[in-house]
């Protein structure tokens, strides 16, 4: 038998279905009956088999039909590619506690100290083989979410796009972080929150948000007339500690960084301008939708930092 071109377009798993039951059951009538066809049907698939195949499949001898020695070795492979087809159609699946998924973030360092490091308790217990790689925050970034370059990216200020999965995380609100002992202490104590006329006698730090300029997060020093009032620009929110440790010198920061801060040390914080804030999202590209590793951990940070 002449073995014919087998384009595996012309394949279908019906075909593979019939040869599996086939080399079950040794009969094409018995095969006929588990798939509910009629003998001649059957009698057309298996003509289709073997001209794909190349081999007779089933011989009449002395003994009844009997299976080539071909058809024998194929039992194997077709196992093996139903399986292979039906994995294909399967929903996937992902299991924190085994995978070794590389998380791959931008961010700036407040991102991490109050997003990426909260998660990462989290994911030590559920997923001790993650891996997370954060990068800085850069005008890039949106470019490189979108070319696949990085996966999540924390970010103050989403304009709408339709290729972006956006998750609001909080709602940030803004303190003043001074060390223990700083003058402005006593009249944090007295009020609600703290205005630009408390803080003006102090030196005060303001950070420059990456890439960006005129973002509330830099401004929020700015006195009334809009002069800026801070007598050090830096881009680290992190840096903060190691700056107004050991001096009257104050700064400006989101309270959930201003928080984790004062655990640390001798640090203490005030509300500054509680009618200001911004919100924090957790960006993604319209590509991981249906990814199942980073939705668990967009999942993880709702849950922890939400």
């Amino acid at each position: 038998m002449q073995k014919s071109d087998t384009d595996p377009a012309l394949l279908d798993l019906r075909l593979l279905r019939f040869l599996r039951l086939l080399l079950m059951t040794g009969s094409v009538s018995k095969t006929a009956l588990h798939l509910g066809i009629s003998q001649p049907a059957a009698s057309r698939i298996l003509a289709r088999v073997r001209d794909l195949i190349g081999d007779p499949i089933l011989i009449r001898t002395q003994a009844g039909y009997q299976l080539t020695d071909h058809a024998l070795s194929l039992r194997g492979p077709v196992e093996s590619a139903i399986h292979a087809v039906a994995a294909v159609f399967a929903p996937s699946d992902f299991d924190p506690a085994s995978s070794r998924f590389r998380y791959r973030i931008a961010a700036t360092d407040y991102g991490v100290a109050s997003v990426v490091g909260p998660v990462m308790e989290s994911l030590l217990t559920a997923g001790p083989r993650l891996r997370v790689e954060v990068s800085p925050l850069v005008p890039s970034s949106f470019d490189d979410l979108e070319k696949g370059k990085i996966d999540l990216m924390l970010y103050i200020d989403v304009k709408g796009r339709d290729d972006l999965l956006v998750q609001k995380l909080f709602d940030e609100t803004y303190v003043i972080l001074f060390r223990k002992g700083h003058p402005l202490e006593r009249v944090a104590k007295r009020k609600r929150d703290l205005t630009q006329r408390d803080i003006a006698p102090f030196r005060q730090i303001e950070v420059s948000y990456p890439g960006r300029t005129e973002q509330q997060v830099d401004r929020i020093l700015r006195k009334e007339d809009g002069n800026p009032a801070a007598v050090f620009h830096q881009p680290f929110f992190t840096a903060f500690p190691y700056l107004i440790g050991t001096s009257d010198t104050l700064a400006a920061v989101p309270k959930r960084l201003g928080d984790r801060v004062c655990q640390l040390g001798d640090f203490t914080s005030a509300p500054f301008r509680v009618d200001e804030g911004f919100p924090y999202y957790l960006v993604r590209h319209e590509r991981t939708r249906h990814n199942k590793a980073i939705a668990w951990f967009v999942q993880q940070a709702k849950n922890v930092v939400g």
